[in-house]
């Protein structure tokens, strides 16, 4: 059962105090304005990650139309990889950006993953950006930046029911208080029945946050600032229930760790705590606790979420599950 959603969207003040506190921010409908302009470019994109559910290649979808008129004379295909090391990645295109005939940027890649290691979740992303991924201080290198977000945006049009909604911007600009945001390092979900994400944060060097649109189905999400996620975890573990699912020594190591709300957000951002990990991301009491404490946002079609990502102790961590029997698309883009 979720807990008590919020009926309607923060007013400007709210927003405000909320992207300060690193709290999340629901924008109900943002991105509906917008929908019927892109009824076509998202049944196009349903087909194709259609077709590569089915095992077609990416790159080879991509040198048909509509996409390679798209691309054609802005982007060059400069093949396409698999990282064997990598258990979810599916394929990685590369490419090119040009101007006429000049080299504009290198080096940039459309990345598609599974979202899961759970053979039974089908949720997938295709992931922008450029260089070697997670190495690489993507910020300092605004060009290469812009030109990766400007390819999401060739292959899966619709990226523009964030970029070009002036209704959503203005919201995004009255809660960050950014005067001009771009919108960088997107990555366009596929949230899947019976799957979702654990949960994590979005911190990245010269990224102010995240703004996520759904643009069909509906998302559940536990979305909290990381120093409240620690208080929420250090009271959940002193007094309430234990799941079952937890060993008795797992359940020592926890009320250990819950004496300290700093050790538990060390712990947070190791990632390397088992009894850590399987309490708030394999747990129902878990997440139950933290919906019935007013962390739950549901969103539904058009609806958009703003994730603050300010500093490590105020940044926004959270999870998010498919709701429903529907495959649901969704944009997330980072904010500068």
């Amino acid at each position: 059962m979720l807990g008590a959603l919020p009926s309607d969207s923060e007013n400007d003040s709210d927003k405000l105090k909320n992207w300060r506190l690193g709290k999340p921010i629901l924008l109900k409908q943002a991105c509906l304005n917008l929908m019927d302009v892109h009824t076509d470019n998202i049944q196009a994109t349903e087909s194709f990650v259609l077709a590569v559910l089915e095992g077609e290649e990416c790159e080879a979808l991509l040198d048909n139309p509509p996409y390679s008129d798209r691309l054609k004379g802005s982007f060059e295909s400069m093949g396409a990889a698999l990282n064997e090391g990598d258990d979810q990645e599916i394929e990685a295109v590369m490419f090119d950006a040009k101007s006429n005939d000049m080299l504009v940027a290198e080096d940039l890649w459309m990345k598609v993953s599974w979202l899961s290691f759970f053979d039974e979740d089908a949720s997938i992303r295709f992931r922008f950006s450029f260089g070697v991924d997670l190495e690489e201080d993507v910020s300092a290198d605004p060009i290469r930046q812009r030109a990766a977000a400007e390819l999401a945006e060739t292959i899966f049009p619709e990226s523009s029911l964030i970029t070009r909604n002036e209704a959503l911007i203005d919201n995004i600009c009255s809660a960050s208080g950014i005067e001009n945001p771009e919108f960088v390092e997107r990555i366009l979900y596929f949230n899947a029945p019976h799957g979702g994400a654990y949960f994590h944060h979005d911190l990245e060097r010269g990224h102010a946050g995240v703004v996520y649109c759904q643009v069909s189905g509906s998302t559940y999400w536990l979305a909290l600032p990381h120093a409240e996620l620690a208080q929420e975890i250090s009271f959940f573990v002193l007094h309430k229930p234990l799941p079952t699912s937890l060993s008795d020594e797992q359940k020592a190591e926890l009320q250990q760790l819950a004496q300290s709300e700093h050790s538990i957000s060390k712990a947070l951002n190791t990632f390397a705590n088992d009894a850590l990990i399987h309490l708030i991301n394999e747990t129902q009491e878990f997440r139950q606790y933290l919906s019935n404490n007013g962390h739950g946002r549901l969103l539904n079609k058009g609806d958009a979420i703003l994730l603050p990502q300010g500093d490590t102790a105020t940044c926004c961590w959270h999870t998010v599950f498919c709701v429903g029997d529907e495959v649901g698309q969704a944009l997330s883009f980072a904010i500068t």
